[in-house]
């Protein structure tokens, strides 16, 4: 069947999950960078097509493989996310946001294509769709500023061999409907929070529901001097946290927690 073909014609949604976890499976385990890419431009044009179809906003697409999927429960926009991993240990990130209203007609499609390295000095500043750094995205937390509604994405970078990142960033929906990264809800007056460390030593990113606050690992060089040499970076054994206010988000740094995250 033709990509056009998917327009025009009533398509199982579960059958076309399949299909694109095929397109994943070639991109994960490809002999090389050009199967790899290939599949991967075959994946976006296919799942484009897929979300055109009147049905596919409300379609959860959970049983989709190698794909992040997340959508807030007002139904604002859905976000999809996923990486082509290459053979020389680096890795390219591709997305697309579908926005529709909540019956999931008059949408537009915002397609994302890493265009830049993530640095800390991208930190303070907006970024448009088109601007996008890359990474994937694994879960979205709402939240309500001065009646202003935001959405805060946790996300993964593999990086390189040397280092890996983990991302704080916040997505809005303007008045013209269009996604915008980054906003100045952070009592640390940046727009996103960059944390990166050595590619040898896991850290832990996540939120917790009960509490509120988004809880990851208090950073720094196991020499204890080396400032800014990420490769050499890894915990301490503290935390630090997030803290989800009325006012944004309360950064609050080298906590003991009783309970590990």
């Amino acid at each position: 069947m033709s990509y056009t073909a998917l327009i025009s014609q009533e398509i199982s949604l579960e059958e076309s999950e399949k299909e694109i976890s095929e397109f994943a499976q070639l991109i994960l385990n490809g002999e090389s960078d050009s199967i790899k890419n290939h599949a991967n431009d075959q994946l976006t044009n296919y799942l484009l097509e897929i979300i055109k179809h009147k049905k596919s906003y409300k379609y959860p697409f959970n049983n989709i493989e190698h794909i992040t999927v997340l959508q807030p429960k007002n139904k604002k926009f859905k976000l999809f996310t996923w990486f082509v991993p290459y053979l020389n240990g680096t890795f390219n990130y591709y997305g697309i946001i579908q926005i529709c209203n909540k019956r999931g007609k008059k949408c537009q499609n915002f397609k994302l294509q890493k265009n830049t390295q993530i640095t800390q000095n991208d930190l303070y500043s907006q970024l448009n769709y088109d601007q996008w750094y890359g990474c994937l995205y694994y879960n979205m937390i709402p939240i309500k500023v001065d009646k202003e509604q935001y959405y805060t994405l946790l996300g993964w970078d593999g990086s390189d061999l040397t280092t890996t990142k983990k991302i704080i960033d916040i997505i809005k929906i303007d008045k013209n409907k269009t996604p915008i990264f980054g906003a100045n809800i952070f009592n640390n007056n940046k727009q996103r929070v960059l944390i990166e460390y050595s590619s040898q030593h896991p850290v832990s990113l996540q939120y917790d529901e009960e509490l509120e606050y988004i809880v990851f690992d208090h950073l720094e060089p196991i020499d204890g001097v080396s400032k800014d040499n990420f490769s050499i970076y890894a915990t301490n054994l503290s935390y630090d946290i997030f803290r989800k206010t009325e006012f944004g988000w309360q950064l609050e740094e080298n906590i003991y927690l009783n309970n590990e995250k």
